[in-house]
């Protein structure tokens, strides 16, 4: 696999691109980070971040903050750099920003259905996210499917395969069910207007 480097033109384009999400997601994703890299991972990206020039703090995330997606995007970007991840890999950090957020332990503790899930996904994207929307089009709970559309948000294609883990890992926390599948259907990277998940558990 050749390397995957985060270049100065990188970080100039997708800072371009407006729009801001809540510290939780990027301190998910530093979670990660750590777990998967130790401190010496983190000191890497905070190194990376000051060449690169991009505008952010890691040491003063808070939580409940807004700070710019093309942010959160980049941090993203650059935790594949630093671990040498893949695709697959970049799959499963969408699934382990589930288990690592405080979302998950909302679900479990008051065993939230897929049903409320799906009903309620726009709400859910709101509440992390000022921009874009989050649309269940279609879902059938006896027949075992959903289909997810994300619109409004275009940054990097990895972030199509970082966002099917995400989905992929809640379905799977809230449906129960021991096999699970999702395919991306529609990529805004593709030229369709929008991302669009299909979504099947048994």
């Amino acid at each position: 696999m050749e390397k995957f480097y985060v270049t100065e033109e990188d970080v100039a384009q997708i800072l371009k691109i407006p729009g801001n999400v809540k510290g939780t997601i990027i301190l998910t994703n530093l979670e990660y980070l750590r777990k998967k890299g130790g401190e010496s991972a983190i000191e890497k990206l905070k190194e990376r971040i000051k060449e690169l020039e991009i505008p952010i703090d890691l040491d003063n995330v808070k939580h409940a903050s807004m700070y710019p997606e093309a942010v959160s995007v980049l941090i993203v970007l650059l935790i594949k750099e630093i671990l040498n991840l893949d695709e697959r890999e970049i799959f499963e950090m969408g699934k382990a920003a589930v288990k690592l957020s405080p979302i998950t332990k909302i679900l479990t503790k008051f065993f939230i259905s897929i049903d409320v899930v799906l009903k309620k996904a726009p709400e859910y994207w709101k509440e992390y996210f000022d921009f874009g929307e989050l649309e269940v089009t279609d879902y059938n709970i006896e027949k075992k499917y959903a289909v997810v559309r994300l619109k409004g948000y275009k940054f990097h294609p990895l972030l199509c395969i970082y966002h099917a883990g995400y989905f992929y890992q809640i379905g799977k926390i809230t449906s129960g069910a021991t096999k699970i599948i999702i395919e991306e259907r529609k990529c805004a990277f593709r030229g369709d207007p929008f991302d669009e998940f299909y979504f099947a558990w048994e």
